[in-house]
């Protein structure tokens, strides 16, 4: 490959990135929670729907993905086939923007799937859902999991108040505000944690943070102007879903990312039949699910 296509290729992904997309994924989205355990032909907990985006001369994976709000290993994964910056033109690709919210009696302010990579911003009194992508902590400095905040504090254009394992890296204790500050121009304090922005977009959708969690830049100004001090965020850790659209019954399954699951089919079964659903699935579509872990809901109805 010449290495002027390639040089090209890399002019337009920074172009792209430093872009504001028209953020479709984001909601609202209505839903309706099951009224008990088991089936619940009327529960509505499959938000969204999926898209088909035809591709053109010189566009790359990073740009769809931020075009439609979806988290980069979200694309792909369901396209595991494409190159990330050589996609074949004038051809049309599926976009994953269909999600299961995690299952709950009740819901917090804002719900955060590590195991997906993605956050819930619920709104109960009127049965209104947002979903945002999320970059997370790397291996070595995993997001908290299991855990329940509030929101302390709120910043605009906050600076870098740098943990001190990391300050001998930067040179400094506090970076200011700035093009090169990783919070971005939004900052909601939970403890020493945050949820915030990111000066690189190419990192939402991955394993990049020291534990925070990371938002698209136009993805975090509205979760800023939607959530005030004092709203609850709770973590969780869920790489399989299960939910209700017209009357008919989805799983979601994600790759295991943070290795907490010793045997993901065990697992998953095990989710299926406390949930009362062993009856009134597809085995072979659930298992077929199961295995190929592309983080988009299935059709297992029986």
């Amino acid at each position: 490959m010449s290495i002027v296509p390639r040089i090209l290729a890399w002019f337009l992904l920074i172009g792209t990135l430093g872009a504001t997309p028209a953020a479709w994924g984001a909601g609202p989205f209505h839903y309706r929670l099951p009224r008990g355990p088991g089936f619940d032909p009327e529960a509505v907990t499959v938000v969204g729907q999926p898209q088909k985006h035809h591709i053109v001369r010189y566009e790359n994976l990073y740009q769809i993905t931020r075009q439609y709000d979806l988290g980069f290993y979200e694309l792909a994964n369901d396209h595991r086939n494409l190159d990330h910056f050589y996609l074949p033109w004038e051809t049309d690709i599926g976009i994953p923007t269909q999600w299961i919210i995690p299952e709950r009696s009740h819901y917090p302010g804002y719900l955060l799937n590590v195991a997906e990579m993605r956050g819930y911003r619920f709104f109960p009194d009127r049965g209104e859902v947002y979903t945002f992508p999320i970059g997370i902590g790397v291996l070595d400095y995993k997001s908290p999991i299991g855990k329940h905040f509030r929101v302390q504090s709120k910043s605009v254009n906050p600076g870098w108040h740098i943990p001190k394992h990391l300050q001998a890296k930067y040179g400094m204790a506090y970076m200011p505000p700035g093009d090169d500050c990783p919070v971005g121009s939004r900052w909601l304090g939970l403890s020493h944690y945050g949820l915030h922005g990111t000066h690189a977009p190419m990192g939402v959708g991955r394993l990049v943070s020291h534990g925070c969690i990371r938002h698209y830049p136009e993805d975090i100004e509205k979760l800023f102007d939607m959530t005030p001090v004092g709203t609850t965020v709770d973590v969780i850790y869920e790489p399989v879903k299960f939910g209700f659209l017209k009357g008919q019954i989805f799983v979601e399954v994600h790759e295991d990312i943070y290795s907490k699951i010793p045997d993901m089919v065990k697992y998953a079964v095990s989710r299926a039949s406390d949930r009362g659903l062993a009856g009134r699935i597809n085995w072979t579509k659930f298992l077929q699910a199961v295995a190929e872990q592309s983080g988009a809901p299935m059709d297992i109805t029986r």
